[in-house]
């Protein structure tokens, strides 16, 4: 198998894992010392996580959502830098349970399709090493307040950062 081909089916991998939201899928593409950035810095994201910090999040994750089914819309493979680019639409699914609709609510207001662009770099081993995850940011404002209101109605009063 070409370096290209191993770097591409990595970043396939990466978006795919994202279809559970399970920590072991995500962590296992990754360098022990990867990090995980979020971009803007207009979105006041958090500091760059960890991979422990990555499967934390994932978990708080999946009390609302039971997958962020990631579609790419174009994967770009940089072999010298051993770096990808994935630009891509996410569509979270939310838990029934946690929309607190009432009857005759068709629940439209919880349709949401998040815009990515994800930089990955990765090591001799074709581990992930860092990862640079640029949200858009006028539709995270908007993610943030559905899933404000998801863990509220789930009675977890979380938030997204």
């Amino acid at each position: 198998m070409t370096t290209e081909q191993t770097l591409h089916d990595t970043a396939v991998a990466f978006i795919n894992a994202f279809a559970t939201l399970e920590p072991n899928a995500h962590v296992s593409l990754r360098a022990a010392n990867c990090t995980h950035t979020f971009a803007p810095s207009s979105i006041n994201p958090p500091p760059p996580m960890t991979n422990e910090d990555w499967a934390a999040h994932l978990t708080k994750l999946h009390l609302i959502i039971t997958s962020f089914p990631v579609t790419a819309k174009e994967i770009h493979v940089n072999v010298p830098k051993r770096q990808v680019i994935i630009w891509a639409n996410a569509v979270p699914k939310f838990r029934e349970e946690v929309k607190g609709l009432k009857e005759g609510d068709d629940g439209k207001e919880w349709d949401y399709v998040g815009e990515f662009m994800f930089f990955l770099s990765m090591n001799e081993e074709g581990k992930i090493s860092r990862i640079v995850e640029f949200l858009d940011s006028l539709a995270t404002e908007r993610a943030r307040g559905l899933m404000v209101r998801a863990w509220e109605n789930a009675g977890a009063g979380q938030k997204l950062f």
